[in-house]
Parts: structure tokens; C-alpha cells; sequence
């Protein structure tokens, strides 16, 4: 059996189900597209920060800046988000980046949603398109989804205030990381 590209966590298929709705009454045309974009690395993550993701995408031979402003968590549903991470023993709120599938679930049960609808959330795309959300919005949503399958706190931190499991406002990654950059290769074994 292969892993998912899409969706291997519970957070990032709560985002996936947002834009793959077994709800809708026809299916998308756009959706395999924005998967190829996202797939082949056409979408740049710019940055992703409490309320927002910023992205360029390439498609086209355009590329089309993209910002989908996503609704946070009022101060009820962010104080229950703190005591189901809590009671998971992530009273960090996953400031290392890693979290369980299983309070997903749990914050589901409690009527609160991990992640936001295109209709919820606010998006502006460079694009002439009339469709909505368009194709380099829904690309975006594909590549945000791998970036919270690779770090599940992201889906935390994108819908709360800077104060639950934030490595910083707009980081994208964890405070205890720093980049392969910033490594001297010449002392790095010495």
C-alpha cells in the first residue's frame, strides 16, 4: 500500500476535505490540475502565519501571487484547542512541529473545525479567472496540505493567535530548527 500524498495526517485531511467535498453536486475540473501544479512544485509557499498563506504560483507560463486569508478561532474555541492538546500532553501546543491524529477528532467532536472552507476564508489571486476559488487557489490549498502533513502544528497555528504552538509569527518552521545554511561544514564534526 502507498502513503497518501495528499492528506496522510487527520489535519491535513481535515484541509483536503475542504476542497474535496463528497458534498459537491458535480465534481471539480480543476482539482486534478491544481494537483499537478502542487505536485511538480509549480507553488511557492511564501509564507503561512496565524490568518494567512501567502504563495506564488507558476502556471502557464505565468505566475499569479496568491493570499488566502483564513478565519482564526474565536477565544472559546481556542481556549477548548488548548486543553484537548493539553490533555494530549502537548501543552506546547506542538511547538516541535509534530502532532497525533487523534485530537482531530476530538476537536471535530467538540464542533470545532481544524480547517476553513473556501467560502470561509478570504482569497486574492492575481489570476483573471471568474471561477471561484480558482485553480491557483485550490493549487495552494494542495501544497499547504503537504506542508501540514509534514508539520501537523501548522494547522494549529494558522487558525489560532500567535500564543498556541508558534514558532513564530510567518515561520514555517520550528523555533529549534535552524537551516542548513547556517551549519559550518568545516567544523560540523570537529
Amino acid at each position: 500500500m502507498t502513503a497518501a500524498e495528499f492528506g496522510a495526517t487527520a489535519w491535513g485531511r481535515a484541509w483536503l476535505r475542504t476542497i474535496e467535498s463528497t458534498a459537491a453536486s458535480a465534481p471539480n475540473a480543476l482539482l486534478p490540475e491544481a494537483r499537478r501544479l502542487a505536485r511538480g512544485g509549480a507553488v511557492n509557499v511564501t509564507g503561512v502565519s496565524a490568518g494567512r498563506v501567502c504563495a506564488e504560483v507558476a502556471a502557464r507560463q505565468k505566475s499569479h501571487a496568491v493570499t488566502i486569508e483564513v478565519p482564526r478561532w474565536d477565544d472559546a474555541a481556542l481556549a477548548r484547542v488548548g486543553e484537548v492538546l493539553g490533555a494530549a500532553g502537548l501543552g506546547d501546543g506542538g511547538a516541535s512541529g509534530d502532532l497525533p491524529d487523534a485530537p482531530v477528532a476530538e476537536l471535530q467532536g467538540a464542533g470545532i473545525a481544524v480547517a476553513a472552507t473556501p467560502a470561509e476564508c478570504g482569497a486574492t489571486c492575481a489570476c483573471t479567472s471568474r471561477r471561484t476559488p480558482c485553480l491557483h487557489h485550490l493549487a495552494t490549498v494542495y501544497a499547504l496540505v503537504q506542508l501540514i502533513d509534514e508539520e501537523p502544528a501548522l494547522a494549529v497555528r494558522l487558525r489560532s493567535d500567535d500564543s498556541v504552538g508558534s514558532a513564530g509569527p510567518g515561520s514555517l518552521e520550528p523555533s529549534d530548527w535552524i537551516t542548513l545554511s547556517e551549519v559550518d561544514p568545516a567544523s560540523f564534526y570537529g
